[in-house]
């Protein structure tokens, strides 16, 4: 089955770039393309792409409206910025974006994060939905990773605030972090720890997640938190 890749900007020329990137003679991608956000929303509505490149600055409709539009209806659909303005940055993470390019585009920076995201595409495809099992004073809850926003130390429990309820177990960060694994988890504070594919934003040393919570990153983890949130906005950013 081909993917199905939309590349809305309002520049023709740049969309004839990202055709020839692409390569759209390849069996198997389907282009679903336009210079124009409101034409390019209702191509997609019934057509659930898969990636997404969108120019930011577009005029009427931004490319992080649309976005946010788009991901209303398929969440995970991954979303690759492209833009002149590396101050659109947070609001881009803000969309969960997948990539973040800065103009102007080269073939070599681009192949590197397409890879990457046809990587991500066939992962999801595959993959088995990772889950956490805890026991707590009245049952056994089996819990998908996906649906868990933030991890808080309470004495010697730890709550588990989901999209559902919340609970806690007896244990300790030691033990949760070598279950869960970097990638998907990092922890923020001496009594926290934030599902890393939730997060919104960061500033004024204060983690945002797409919930509305607020978590505090303490001084000891602020690298940290700096570091995974480069990897996953900037991957496709000339080296400084």
């Amino acid at each position: 089955m081909a993917i199905k890749i939309g590349i809305c900007d309002d520049n023709p020329q740049q969309v004839e770039l990202l055709e020839k990137y692409i390569n759209p003679g390849a069996d198997e991608y389907e282009i679903i393309k336009s210079t124009d956000p409101e034409e390019f929303l209702n191509l997609v509505q019934s057509r659930k792409p898969q990636l997404l490149f969108l120019d930011i600055d577009m005029g009427r409709i931004s490319g992080l409206e649309l976005g946010e539009q788009i991901k209303a209806r398929y969440e995970d659909t991954a979303i690759i910025y492209i833009t002149a303005y590396e101050k659109y940055a947070l609001e881009a993470f803000g969309v969960r974006a997948f990539h973040y390019l800065l103009k102007p585009l080269t073939g070599d920076k681009f192949n590197d994060v397409f890879r990457e995201a046809l990587r991500h595409i066939e992962n999801a495809r595959t993959k088995t939905e990772k889950t956490i099992t805890v026991k707590t004073k009245k049952e056994v809850v089996s819990l998908k990773l996906s649906d868990i926003i933030y991890f808080e130390k309470t004495g010697h429990s730890i709550k588990i605030h989901t999209l559902h309820r919340d609970l806690s177990y007896y244990d300790n960060f030691k033990n949760l972090l070598a279950m869960l694994g970097a990638e998907t988890f990092i922890q923020c504070h001496q009594g926290y720890i934030a599902n890393t594919s939730r997060i919104t934003g960061f500033r004024d040393k204060t983690l945002y997640l797409d919930d509305h919570s607020e978590l505090p990153v303490s001084r000891t983890y602020t690298d940290a938190v700096k570091k995974i949130l480069a990897e996953r906005l900037f991957a496709g950013k000339d080296e400084q």
